[in-house]
């Protein structure tokens, strides 16, 4: 964690722990009756009751043991210790403004260390649309990534956003969770394997060709060898598997087997013949991405940018899905 050590910041603490016990809108008060040298004019200003200057005058006198103010019915001017508490209380008052206008910058300008958790494979897939120009366009922001497909702790983990893939709804009451992009599956081969084997019109023949799959921390998805077809449920057996979504794309496009991938992210291998889809008429279950971030109040700017670009590119990818699926 970067310690700020700003004269002015450790001013402003020191100032603000010295006033731990005080009543702050006695001190406000005080100095508003300072600066106009009245009560009336005070409590117009404040916009509250003169009674309620008076009051908090004297709770403030009281606890100081002192006199602050000369009063008479005409006029109100400090006292000697009076004008030297003012001083001081005006640099404490000064101090947290200058503390509220702080806070205010970090909510405005994208600033300091973004710590993101995303789905595997996803950065290289977004890096030329999405990292690189939220880099060039917010130069003071520091991006930290760490890919991985588990459901990390955002909270304890100390993540800024992330980016998940889940089949079903994600909950978590301490968390914001937006759905952003519905993932379709397929089954896809290389015309290689196709020529090789056929088109499967029984389970028999489909169960002869190789399959490759993805294993995520020891575990595979359900989207990686499971799926419904002719009422049944198909369990493949991986020739090939490995923890990289790209690599199974990688060694379909070899023609060493076929696997469950999305076809939006092999759009250009399929519109160009390289790909093929083997069941059209297959149930597989598709997956959801989720922007998730710590809470909806609160966000800092460099949250608040960096979701924006996301929600943004998610709408757009969307649509991009929609028509692949639509033109299948």
């Amino acid at each position: 964690m970067t310690i700020i050590k700003s004269p002015i910041i450790i001013n402003f603490y020191k100032i603000l722990f010295s006033m731990a016990n005080n009543d702050l809108n006695q001190i406000r008060i005080f100095s508003e009756v300072a600066k106009l040298q009245s009560f009336t004019k005070a409590a117009e200003s404040l916009n509250i009751e003169k009674s309620t200057v008076s009051t908090k005058i004297g709770q403030l006198e009281s606890r100081l043991g002192i006199r602050l103010l000369q009063r008479t019915t005409r006029s109100v001017s400090l006292t000697e210790e009076g004008a030297q508490y003012l001083s001081f209380c005006e640099q404490a008052l000064d101090a947290l403004q200058q503390g509220d206008d702080y806070i205010a910058d970090l909510n405005h300008i994208p600033s300091g260390k973004l710590r993101i958790s995303a789905s595997e494979n996803l950065i290289e897939f977004i890096l030329p649309n999405i990292i690189a120009p939220f880099l060039k366009r917010y130069p003071d922001i520091d991006l930290e990534v760490i890919q991985t497909s588990r459901t990390v702790d955002v909270i304890k983990e100390k993540f800024d956003v992330a980016i998940m893939a889940a089949p079903n709804e994600l909950k978590d009451s301490s968390l914001v969770y937006r759905k952003i992009i519905n993932s379709y599956w397929a089954l896809i081969a290389s015309p290689s394997i196709i020529e090789k084997y056929g088109i499967p019109k029984s389970i028999d023949e489909l169960m002869k060709i190789p399959s490759i799959g993805r294993i995520i921390d020891n575990e595979e998805p359900l989207n990686s060898r499971y799926f419904q077809w002719k009422n049944q449920k198909i369990t493949l057996k991986h020739r090939f598997a490995i923890n990289n979504l790209r690599a199974v794309i990688a060694a379909v496009k070899e023609g060493l087997g076929m696997a469950l991938i999305p076809p939006s992210m092999v759009m250009k291998e399929l519109n160009n013949n390289e790909l093929a889809i083997l069941l059209p008429d297959a149930e597989i279950q598709n997956t959801s991405l989720y922007l998730v971030y710590p809470s909806r109040t609160g966000q800092t700017a460099k949250q608040k940018a960096f979701t924006d670009v996301i929600l943004k590119w998610a709408e757009e990818m969307d649509k991009r899905i929609k028509r692949v699926n639509s033109s299948l």
